[in-house]
């Protein structure tokens, strides 16, 4: 198994994912499906035909989330519905770690394509502090219609490895840089010499891209579960 090499006596910068990593599911694929009538739809199987080709990046950000805004009609209250129950999500055993690594001293952040509505709670219950925190904020009409994304690096492909390049700028990231996720845009931070190590998250999903990803180099490891998560951390 990857020796990650860190101090954790130490402030190092745990960067993670979202999506079926902090929690179970994918939460905009889950809000969407919500709004659909019938869970055996084609529209239910093109949702998760999306998602499968943008998480193995085959498909851009940008271009599946146009996708799935057009799939269904949506307004910014069933994003925060969706954020009233998302800790119910939270993947087993992650609260934990990450209160541990708190109590270590270590700087967390969640940096994800996901959305402020849904993300902002988890990050709350977890203890990442708000400026910690970078994600989508929605556009909305008059009527509370959702209509698109506010302008940022992660509305857009390699929208991940663009805010890490800013936050290293800043000089925002002490010491070794751990990137954790289930995507090729996790990956792509790591690949982009953006961080020092990247730890595949399968968890919930194991994709054959992201495994692939971490064979190819001795700073990368795919782990299948929180248990593994915490033996290697500590």
């Amino acid at each position: 198994m990857l020796n990650l090499e860190l101090d954790l006596d130490r402030k190092n910068s745990f960067i993670f994912d979202f999506d079926s990593t902090l929690v179970s599911i994918e939460a905009l694929d889950t809000l969407v499906k919500s709004r659909l009538k019938d869970a055996e739809s084609d529209a239910v199987r093109r949702i998760d035909d999306i998602t499968r080709r943008s998480m193995n990046g085959d498909l851009s950000f940008d271009e599946s989330l146009r996708l799935r805004f057009e799939s269904v009609k949506m307004r910014v209250e069933h994003f925060k519905q969706m954020g009233r129950e998302i800790c119910a999500s939270l993947t087993d055993g992650m609260e934990e770690l990450l209160k541990d690594l708190i109590a270590r001293g270590q700087e967390l952040f969640i940096v994800s394509g996901g959305f402020y509505d849904i993300i902002n709670p988890v990050a709350t219950r977890l203890g990442v502090p708000p400026e910690n925190v970078f994600v989508n904020e929605l556009i909305t009409g008059p009527d509370g219609r959702v209509i698109g994304v506010k302008e940022s690096p992660l509305a857009h492909e390699g929208g991940k490895a663009e805010v890490v390049r800013i936050l290293k700028e800043q000089g925002r990231l002490p010491g070794k840089i751990i990137m954790l996720g289930d995507g090729m845009s996790d990956c792509g931070v790591f690949s982009n010499g953006l961080s020092d190590f990247f730890i595949g998250c399968g968890f919930h999903v194991a994709r054959p891209k992201v495994m692939a990803c971490c064979e190819t180099c001795k700073e990368a490891v795919f782990l299948n579960t929180v248990g593994e998560l915490r033996q290697l951390l500590f």
